[in-house]
């Protein structure tokens, strides 16, 4: 009988290690299934002794120990793997296993007995002894490329070329599904048979054959897959490329809220593998490293975005529409003559308007972006200007049209909940609701008004549910000339092709958002935006004087870096520091205690409560403390110890992308 050590691969907030009894010889390295509360998960076994010589300690313990349930591999993750999930936990306060769960599809982790296992960090050297003694002043390095999709794409092909006459593999990462498979479409031509996709999106089979070629193919091969295999089953790749550095999506949406982009970088750098950094517009954050010389240009940048397209800024203040008469129905979303503040003015300004006439006359293509859903993304009271908001979450919520029943009601897009537009103000009675700012299906209905028989098609969450749905409006759109697509930000990695005019309908909402990413986020929107258009780009704006806007439309990128490294320098913000977000959800005057005794758990170092922009879900209240790390002491080991004896209930993220 033998007593185990293992690492617990779960997400869930436990010990960093667990302990089983087993009657077998369990190899330490072992991939095994063990129970966990009322779950089986999988682990790695640390430590193997004989329960004879455990028997004080197991009578001392004061739980149970549990038995084993199935050994599914003696060794799977290379030695360096572990090393980078160790440093990575302390990146992020966290356990090794859930960095682990966290970066290794559950695919892999369910058939890690059935496929070829990644190279150990040994095997990789020897394959490798010949490039280090060529290139060994390119080795272990990090380096950006900023510049055009195109032109960074025609650099990969290149690239991959070289590496394959070398005899060596290359691995690209994207953030999402689609941006992968776009990659994959951009770069298989001239490779096929070498070049494979691997995403969350397949199924179990599929991953498995695709996993088995990749280890099978005697040649050297491209692989473009998501964050979540991390790990390959080749030892000669030298090269890892993380494209669309600058997405939100890198970051994991549940705990411990781990950073593909960062996770990937550490491990191929433990790897001595070379890494690129590639955006057209790279983050705020990388750009201050090659700056300080930490991360290396790869190619001459380009700090001007080149565009064909001619670009127009709209001033929406000087476009109002005639005074209308408002007539209401029982059809309308606030009976008894309530108003509307979007028929005081236009939604598609006259400038907009000759755009869509040239689009139909020449037969062209138009894509109008729309940050937001639905019809009016705010309602407020016109009397005591109380915000409209959600019953279960208090997020304000968004007015939409029924398109069965042609009725408006509300929609919370936090916590889904939906309820009848025919209300009053719940404060002061008054019908007096007036609808705020331009959602997609306002802007919709305008264009259909404006120009009857011309074809829309529409690009959203509420209106294509599916991949397929949005694909097939892709093909419809490129299929007639002289149609518009009309789509959000989601949209954007199903453009494929350069369209001939893109116009802006409003972004303005966004600059009242407390974040302090929100202006970069802008600005690699439209940067993106910019590069797909090839004739014009236009923007509709209220804040035509807005510095962003001329920094955007005119491709003027080394002017907002350096604006934006002011502006956080003055608020300490990243690249200066890194930022820890605690989050605690429950009663207002319990979280508010709770919270206290987190600030004296974590004291000395300062942490700033303030309630989240959310700060109702569910009827819980939400409150965040926010703590500020200068960026070179990060990780400090008394911090990251405290931070990890917080209770599971207490959420801590390390480097959010949003404070909100």
């Amino acid at each position: 009988m033998n007593i185990i050590s293992v690492i617990p691969l779960t997400r869930s907030k436990v010990a960093a290690q667990l302990s089983y009894f087993t009657s077998t010889d369990v190899p330490i390295g072992a991939i095994v299934t063990v129970p966990l509360r009322s779950k089986s998960i999988h682990a790695i076994v640390t430590e193997s002794k004989p329960a004879e010589d455990q028997k004080s300690s197991i009578k001392r313990a004061s739980f149970m120990i549990r038995k084993l349930n199935k050994v599914k591999t003696t060794m799977f993750f290379p030695s360096e793997f572990i090393e980078t999930c160790t440093k990575l936990s302390d990146h992020y306060a966290t356990t090794i296993g859930s960095v682990i769960y966290s970066i290794i599809s559950n695919e892999i982790l369910e058939n890690v007995g059935k496929i070829h296992a990644p190279l150990s960090r040994q095997d990789s050297l020897k394959l490798q002894t010949k490039i280090s003694s060529d290139n060994s002043s390119l080795k272990n390095c990090t380096y950006a490329i900023q510049g055009d999709d195109t032109d960074r794409i025609g650099s990969w092909r290149s690239m991959i070329r070289q590496e394959f006459a070398q005899k060596k593999s290359v691995a690209m990462y994207a953030p999402t599904v689609e941006e992968a498979k776009n990659l994959f479409d951009g770069l298989e031509k001239g490779i096929e048979g070498y070049i494979f996709l691997l995403h969350s999106g397949m199924t179990t089979k599929k991953i498995m054959e695709i996993w088995q070629k990749i280890s099978n193919t005697d040649h050297p091969v491209m692989v473009i897959a998501t964050s979540q295999f991390s790990l390959l089953p080749r030892g000669d790749i030298d090269v890892v490329i993380i494209e669309r550095e600058n997405s939100r999506d890198w970051i994991s949406k549940r705990t411990p809220y781990i950073d593909g982009r960062h996770a990937l970088e550490v491990l191929s750098r433990m790897k001595g593998q070379t890494v690129y950094l590639a955006d057209c517009l790279l983050r705020t954050e990388t750009l201050y490293r090659v700056h300080n010389h930490d991360v290396v240009e790869g190619s001459p940048f380009k700090w001007r975005s080149i565009s064909t397209a001619r670009d127009q800024v709209v001033d929406m203040r000087q476009t109002r529409r005639p005074s209308p008469s408002i007539e209401t129905d029982s059809s309308t979303p606030f009976p008894n003559g309530a108003s509307t503040a979007l028929t005081r003015f236009k939604v598609i300004s006259t400038q907009l308007e000759n755009l869509i006439n040239e689009n139909i006359a020449t037969n062209t293509h138009l894509f109008i972006y729309n940050t937001r859903r639905g019809f009016s993304p705010s309602t407020i009271c016109g009397d005591c200007q109380s915000v409209v908001t959600c019953k279960q979450c208090s997020t304000p919520v968004v007015l939409h049209t029924s398109k069965e029943s042609g009725r408006n009601f509300f929609m919370c897009h936090k916590c889904g909940e939906r309820r009848s537009a025919d209300e009053t103000c719940i404060f002061c009675g008054s019908w007096k609701l007036t609808t705020l700012g331009i959602g997609i299906d306002r802007v919709a209905e305008e264009i259909h008004n404006l120009f009857p028989g011309t074809d829309v098609f529409q690009i959203d969450t509420d209106t294509t549910k599916t991949t397929k749905q949005i694909e097939d409006a892709m093909a419809k759109f490129r299929e007639r000339p002289g149609s518009i697509l009309l789509g959000t930000e989601m949209t954007l990695p199903y453009i494929r092709d350069k369209i001939d005019h893109v116009a802006i309908t409003s972004v303005d909402p966004l600059f009242s958002l407390p974040d302090f990413r929100i202006q970069e986020k802008l600005m690699h929107t439209i940067t993106r935006l910019r590069a797909i258009a090839t004739r014009s780009i236009l923007l509709q704006t209220r804040l035509p004087a807005e510095k962003l806007f001329d920094y955007a439309m005119k491709g003027n990128l080394s002017d907002f870096y350096r604006s934006t490294v002011e502006e956080r320098e003055t608020f300490r913000y990243p690249p200066l520091s890194t930022l820890i977000k605690i989050t605690i959800e429950g009663k207002k005057e319990m979280i508010a205690d709770d919270m206290s005794k987190i600030q004296e758990a974590l004291n000395p170092y300062q942490v700033d409560i303030f309630p989240a922009f959310t700060s109702t879900i569910k009827g819980a209240s939400v409150i965040h403390g926010l703590i500020k790390v200068d960026t070179n002491s990060w990780p400090d080991p008394d911090l990251v110890q405290r931070l990890r004896a917080l209770p599971p209930s207490v959420s801590v993220r390390v480097g959010p992308e949003s404070l909100l």
